[in-house]
């Protein structure tokens, strides 16, 4: 792709206005004198496909057109959204962190902008570009290492999962992928979630020194802080287990009487608490779905929206493998309320943050540590 100038939000519909230029003719203008020969490879994969009476490499009952212009217009929401330079047949080279993006937030953006459905454009822009690549590479048009191929044909197609199949088992993979994201990335995709920043902002007013006084039933001022910047949010934790669960983790302690919260400022500490507080809130999620199947189907949803993304499909195979498919409507009603707390995305495969993989972490080590708890 043509040099990147500087993230600027995700574009907010799909034509132009005023001076501005279109999706579609940007597109247009990146792909340049690819186009003529992209074409030709749909139509010779939809010959092949008729002629065979199956499924050709774009494997779903979309038109040579219509492939080619939802590749253009997704072309064009992806360089104007991530404002890039528009040169002219640079549409050889992707990386899967783009893509993901597009896949993730920019289409459903532009989804919700137009009123359309989200899933079904997400659905049609995956299978326009699985054709795309698949063009570059049979080609040789691309630009790029094989293996970075490879990996945005994963993405594109629904999986981002080579890190869990070159591991020994879920929760290395799950440290592995903490690991791999900067403190201060982790910090701004988990206050990304309003719910997290009302949590940080809860510790701060702590920090500036609140009574620490408690009745017999565990509540006072403190706790009073975090239920008035938490009760907008309508999440499944006990704000008196939450000022306890402060006071254990260290992060508030209490000195003459009073609240103080130590490295108050210090970045990779509140990433800390709200990788804490993140994972209260999802296994408070998890342990609402009610029956151990649904509980284990939201669960694999959440780890996998880390590792390899999964579909509603792929979750109802799992538990029918477990006998539990009786519990499927459960576990997707968690699914749901992780989507709308935004831990998850909207559209499938569900993926989550790159920030959010130490809470997650977390939650799975929860459910099936056997350690004893303190």
């Amino acid at each position: 792709m043509p040099k990147k100038k500087k993230s600027h939000g995700h574009p907010a519909h799909r034509g132009g206005s005023g001076t501005a230029m279109s999706p579609l003719r940007a597109g247009g203008r990146v792909l340049g004198d690819l186009q003529v020969p992209f074409r030709r490879f749909l139509e010779a994969e939809l010959a092949e496909q008729d002629e065979a009476g199956g499924d050709g490499a774009a494997g779903a009952p979309m038109d040579v057109g219509d492939l080619e212009a939802r590749l253009m217009e997704s072309l064009g929401w992806l360089v104007l959204s991530l404002e890039l330079d528009l040169v002219p047949a640079s549409a050889r080279w992707f990386s899967a962190e783009g893509l993901q993006e597009l896949f993730t937030e920019i289409v459903p953006a532009v989804a919700e902008h137009n009123e359309l459905d989200a899933q079904e454009l997400v659905d049609e822009t995956r299978l326009a570009w699985t054709s795309y690549l698949m063009f570059l590479g049979e080609t040789e048009q691309w630009a790029g290492e094989d293996e970075e191929l490879a990996d945005c044909l994963d993405v594109a197609s629904g999986g981002v999962g080579a890190t869990a199949a070159a591991t020994a088992s879920v929760l290395d993979a799950l440290r592995a992928a903490e690991e791999a994201v900067p403190p201060e990335s982790r910090l701004a995709d988990l206050a990304a979630l309003p719910w997290v920043t009302a949590a940080l902002d809860a510790v701060d007013e702590l920090a500036a020194g609140v009574d620490a006084a408690v009745d017999a039933e565990g509540e006072g001022p403190a706790v009073e802080v975090l239920r008035a910047r938490l009760a907008p949010f309508d999440l499944p934790l006990d704000p008196v287990a939450e000022w306890a669960e402060l006071q254990r983790n260290g992060f508030v302690t209490v000195v003459d009487g009073r609240t103080e919260v130590p490295r108050a400022g210090d970045p990779e500490h509140r990433g800390d608490l709200a990788t804490v507080f993140a994972a209260s809130v999802i296994s408070g999620t998890l342990a609402a779905a009610g029956s151990p199947g649904a509980v284990v189907g939201g669960l694999s949803a959440v780890t996998s929206a880390v590792l390899d993304p999964m579909t509603s499909g792929r979750l109802r195979e799992l538990l029918t493998e477990n006998g539990d498919e009786a519990d499927l409507p459960a576990a997707l009603a968690a699914v749901q309320r992780l989507v709308e707390l935004g831990v998850l995305s909207p559209v499938e495969p569900w993926t989550a943050r790159a920030g959010l993989a130490g809470a997650v972490l977390d939650v799975v080590d929860g459910f099936f540590s056997t350690e004893p708890e303190d």
